[in-house]
């Protein structure tokens, strides 16, 4: 199995739009997502005074869903409110590059709207900078993850619901896994959800 770190994933399933967050860790694996209204946070559970392991991983809008592995979920999300998309994703991850670690970690993000076939996919390493707009496939997930997987594209397993969505996403084929979160469109609104 490959690790690939902090994993993003969006897509399309019976021809609505879904976004997945798979945290696996090898050096902070004690991580909890807490939810918070229209957010949800990952939460560091030792003590460290590294900045980057609790953060803001999604936001949801009436129209978008924001996903990403830092506080760049929240730039992102207000930043719609005035741009598009690709240009809010192009506009933060450009402000706020990679993370300065000790490992110069990749800044990643995903937003999918409600109702549309479309996504954009974005990605913010020391050497690699690229922002995409995708027409998602259904049945399929485009995904981007901090390590060892830039851009991919995989067949994702049916699900009926946002718990379901993050029990598959929890069982896709990546080492030290710690928790995944599924963002799912309803008919009204996001469904959310976190597994285990």
């Amino acid at each position: 199995m490959t690790y690939t770190g902090r994993t993003l994933g969006i897509g399309l399933m019976n021809g609505e739009p879904f976004a997945f967050y798979l945290l696996c860790s090898r050096s902070f694996p004690k991580r909890k997502a807490i939810f918070k209204g229209r957010a949800v946070y990952i939460e560091n559970m030792t003590e460290t005074d590294n900045p980057y392991v609790s953060y803001p991983v999604v936001r949801l809008l009436d129209d978008y869903a924001v996903v990403t592995n830092g506080l760049q979920t929240d730039f992102i999300a207000q930043t719609l409110e005035w741009e598009s998309p690709r240009k809010a994703l192009v506009h933060v991850l450009d402000a706020l590059d990679y993370e300065r670690d000790s490992y110069s970690t990749p800044r990643i993000a995903g937003i999918v709207e409600h109702g549309n076939g479309k996504g954009w996919l974005g990605f913010a390493g020391r050497d690699e900078f690229w922002v995409k707009s995708l027409e998602l496939k259904d049945g399929k997930a485009f995904v981007t993850a901090t390590y060892n997987l830039s851009f991919a594209e995989l067949d994702f397993p049916a699900f009926e619901s946002a718990e379901e969505l993050a029990e598959k996403a929890i069982e896709l084929p990546f080492e030290k896994k710690v928790l995944a979160i599924g963002v799912a469109a309803e008919k009204k609104g996001w469904g959310l959800a976190v597994s285990p």
